[in-house]
């Protein structure tokens, strides 16, 4: 089937006002131009895409050959060029180049990711199956073919490497030579010859397999798939000379400059509205774009504002330069006045938001520097003894001392100072009473599952046991407790990590924002390069009732970052702070070896992070760490070929070594030894008994309660994915994390993990009440051990004074105890039946009272309540 012509005259009027005067017809090109070629023998072009499609999965093809070919994963048209993300790739049509002897393929690309194992291109069969291919692998870069697989190829490789973020004209041609037994292999960058090789023993014609034809996916499927734009793809049956391919370079440099420009957006760029520009703008830079600006002095080339008396228009203009070809588009912005300095501060102050200000249970971060304009935050407290807002040497003020007796009211006052101006802010904060904490009998365990067959299998499941034995699953497969839809985030989730606060009744469930279901599988995910950089975070106050995920930005500012995997977090007492630490892969931000590191960082509430430290670099990868602490020491044990456990008394101690070092002071990371080296682990990883990096990953530590620790002192659990034998987590049990004997150390044989398989996740010792909250909300066992009571406070005047009156009404199903304790006496109201409410005044003998908080509590058989209510101030 041939095509009508009217693509054709579309791109040929891309060329000509990317000024160019190139013209490509059905079956021929002709070239104009400064070292122009001589016209390509006419027939000799197969395929040509110009990727100027802006809907819908089909590359058309150009040439006049009906040769179509699918974007598989998801088409992302940018009006000109076509993204391959690292999740997509086109599919060309089979026996393109079947029976033929010489060829060429060219491709204008601007590469967003030249690192791992990728093609940008393949022609014939598959490596797995030795069918035999032909491909460019762009990392080297180099030209390959081979009747087989790897194992045969023959090879060119190029001194001059490709670079990422700006376009190039990447070209192989193939023929066979006077002999004719062998081939000349030549790889062409930007129309300059960079590699040669003429004695190639594997001729085109000697592929017999032909259904393997891609543009941006291996012929191996455990390779991840190209990234980068890709602005025209041709096939010819012949090899194409240097003139030729100088002059096909040139014609695909305007047009890529014309479609770079033709593709930029500002208003997708930037968060703020153009028409109201405070701070400064994002011009993106990728595929050799500059900025300029109109007026000058506005807006600076890399998009910091510096704002003027009054409102400014400015015109700003990306340049786009491909080999010295260009193309501009303007944009107007309006950029806003320069506020006053107590403006400045006024809305620095109007910017902060403290963490569950109307739910106070935990330490506060307290910002001294305005998020808008930079000015200088002070703050003072209303009670200074609950909230103090002066902190130490080692401890950033607002730690949160929370009252014994019942909720409080505290007062804070921000004051901001820019350029001499003030402005001050009171922020009401509601401080919960603290909480009687028991003893922890049970456990929780957070878990992905599945092998990324479906998408439910990278979600949250909950599982719970009464001795760290038996675990019973609360949910089925297929049924999470919680997960992400398609559209939030990568759309899975894995690795979830629990972290109790120190308080006791605050969670947190920290997790990596994944979904190798989602990206066709762990050989086209991409996921260490294309991956997201943000946490997912939920939060809780009973381990049932949780937020809505949020997305918290922890990778982002470190360069070249890739991924935010496998999270945890553990609170130092000593600076009252949490430390998250998770992998990042960051390709050249590395010391030794590999990229894949683990990263550091602190918060007090999973929302504002510090910037991340690179904690431990190893010349191999490193990845899912987890730390505990027992009396002075932490221990962490990591995957890094090995489960390398470690211990120190400085937990932010950085580490960079080869491996762990053997030696040190208690100040730094030093080795105690492997689950290899301490079990003698050996033979296989069906077999269960080899305990490297290469069958373990996701080590998780946790304690076991006292009431299940049996005659030792004390007793510690570590998890281990068995992801080698996909055989979900293997336990183990130590009385002495810091022992290298086996006689401390074993396999916990007798434990039931549960019908699920359990895998990268963290166990939570929990109260047994939480314990029955979870049994019965998740899996509909037991009873409900939270008493549904709903009080209210109010205050009166009577003879001049106030009076504050307290009713409490059972909503619950079961009769109760109801107490109800305020600053002015206290009653109790036994066998309320359900229903019901009672109430009570108590007489202040005060003319006037402040606001306060009453507390309510309620008991019943298995069941309590607890909780306030809060009344207002009151003058008779």
């Amino acid at each position: 089937m041939v095509r009508e012509a009217t693509p054709v005259a579309r791109r040929a009027r891309r060329w000509i006002a990317g000024a160019t005067g190139a013209l490509l017809a059905a079956g021929s090109l002709a070239l104009a131009g400064p070292g122009a070629a001589t016209a390509v023998t006419p027939g000799s072009l197969l395929v040509s895409y110009d990727f100027s499609e802006s809907s819908g999965t089909v590359a058309h093809d150009l040439s006049g050959g009906g040769r179509d070919g699918a974007v598989v994963g998801g088409a992302a048209w940018r009006g000109g060029f076509m993204q391959l993300n690292g999740s997509n790739y086109v599919k060309l049509p089979d026996n393109l180049l079947a029976g033929r002897s010489a060829a060429t393929i060219v491709v204008e690309t601007n590469p967003t990711a030249l690192t791992g194992a990728k093609f940008l291109w393949n022609i014939g069969g598959s490596g797995e199956g030795a069918t035999g291919q032909f491909f460019i692998q762009p990392v080297a870069p180099r030209v390959a073919i081979s009747k087989t697989n790897w194992s045969a190829e023959q090879s060119v490789t190029s001194a001059t490497k490709l670079a990422e973020g700006r376009w190039q004209s990447v070209a192989a041609t193939i023929a066979k030579n006077a002999n004719g037994t062998t081939s000349t292999l030549r790889l062409f960058i930007d129309g300059v010859q960079v590699a040669e090789k003429t004695d190639s023993t594997t001729n085109l014609s000697d592929l017999t397999t032909h259904t393997l034809n891609f543009l941006g996916k291996s012929a191996y499927t455990a390779d991840s798939l190209y990234q980068g734009g890709v602005s025209s793809f041709r096939v010819y049956t012949e090899a194409l000379s240097a003139q030729d391919l100088a002059g096909l370079a040139e014609t695909d440099a305007s047009a890529a400059a014309a479609e770079t420009a033709a593709a930029l957006d500002l208003d997708a760029a930037n968060t703020q509205d153009l028409d109201a520009v405070e701070t400064k703008l994002v011009l993106p830079t990728t595929g050799g774009v500059t900025w300029s600006s109109s007026p000058a002095g506005v807006i600076a080339a890399d998009g910091t504002v510096t704002r003027q008396a009054s409102d400014t228009v400015v015109t700003v203009t990306g340049t786009a330069t491909v080999r010295g070809k260009t193309a501009t588009k303007d944009f107007t912005v309006t950029v806003l006045a320069a506020p006053t300095p107590a403006e400045a501060a006024q809305r620095d102050l109007d910017a902060i938001a403290l963490a569950n200000a109307d739910d106070v249970r935990s330490d506060l971060t307290l910002p001294t520097t305005g998020a808008r304009f930079g000015s200088t935050l002070s703050w003072s407290s209303s009670a200074p003894a609950v909230v103090d807002v002066a902190g130490t040497a080692t401890v950033a003020p607002g730690v949160v001392t929370r009252p014994a007796e019942r909720d409080t009211t505290v007062v804070l006052t921000v004051t901001a100072t820019n350029g001499g101006a003030t402005a001050t802010r009171e922020i009401p904060l509601t401080v919960r009473r603290a909480p009687a904490q028991a003893a922890t009998t049970d456990y929780l365990f957070a878990h992905f599952t599945g092998t990324e067959g479906s998408a439910s299998d990278e979600q949250i499941y909950f599982a719970t046991s009464r001795d760290a034995v038996t675990f019973t699953d609360t949910r089925t497969s297929g049924n999470p407790v919680l997960s992400l839809a398609r559209n939030q985030g990568d759309g899975g989730v894995r690795d979830p990590f629990l972290v109790r606060s120190p308080e006791g009744d605050r969670f947190f469930l920290i997790a990596t924002d994944l979904s190798i279901f989602y990206r066709g599988g762990w050989g086209n995910a991409n996921a260490t390069v294309t991956g997201s950089k943000f946490l997912v975070v939920w939060e809780s106050t009973d381990l049932v009732d949780w937020s809505e995920p949020r997305f918290v930005d922890v990778a982002s500012g470190i360069p070249n970052a890739g991924m935010a995997w496998a999270p945890e977090a553990i609170w130092d007492e000593v600076t009252q702070q949490y430390y998250v630490y998770w992998a990042t892969r960051a390709d050249g931000n590395t010391e030794l070896g590999d990229s894949v590191d683990v990263y550091l960082s602190t918060t007090r509430d999973f929302q504002t992070f510090s910037t991340p430290v690179k904690w431990i670099d190893r010349q191999g990868s490193i990845i899912d760490t987890t730390v505990i602490k027992v009396g002075d020491w932490f221990y962490r044990a990591s995957g890094d070929g090995q489960i390398t456990i470690e211990r120190s008394k400085k937990l932010d101690a950085i580490t960079t070594s080869a491996t762990a070092k053997t030696t040190g002071t208690d100040q730094e990371w030093v080795l105690v030894g492997t689950l290899q080296s301490i079990l003698s682990g050996s033979g296989t990883c069906a077999a269960g008994t080899n305990y490297t990096g290469a069958c373990l990953e996701g080590p998780e530590f946790f304690q076991y309660n006292d009431d299940d620790r049996g005659a030792a002192t004390q007793l510690w659990g570590l998890l281990a994915d068995q992801y080698g034998a996909g055989k979900g987590y293997l336990p183990f049990r130590t009385t002495d994390i810091g022992s290298t004997s086996a006689s401390a150390w074993s396999k916990a044989t007798n434990v039931n993990l549960g019908t699920l398989k359990k895998r990268h996740g963290g166990i939570l010792p929990i109260t047994a009440q939480e314990y029955q909250r979870v049994m019965f909300h998740y899996a509909g066992v037991g009873t409900n051990p939270d008493l549904a009571v709903e009080a209210t406070a109010t205050t009166r005047c009577i003879a001049g004074k106030a009076t504050l009156v307290v009713s409490a009404k059972n909503a619950d199903t079961r009769a109760a105890d109801v107490t109800v304790r305020t600053a002015f006496g206290e009653k109790t109201f036994t066998g309320v039946q359900p229903g019901k409410t009672v109430s009570q005044a108590f007489a202040t003998k005060l003319a006037s009272i402040g606001a306060d908080f009453v507390d309510v509590g309620a008991t019943a058989s298995g069941a309590s309540f607890q909780g306030s209510a809060a009344y207002e101030a009151r003058t008779c």
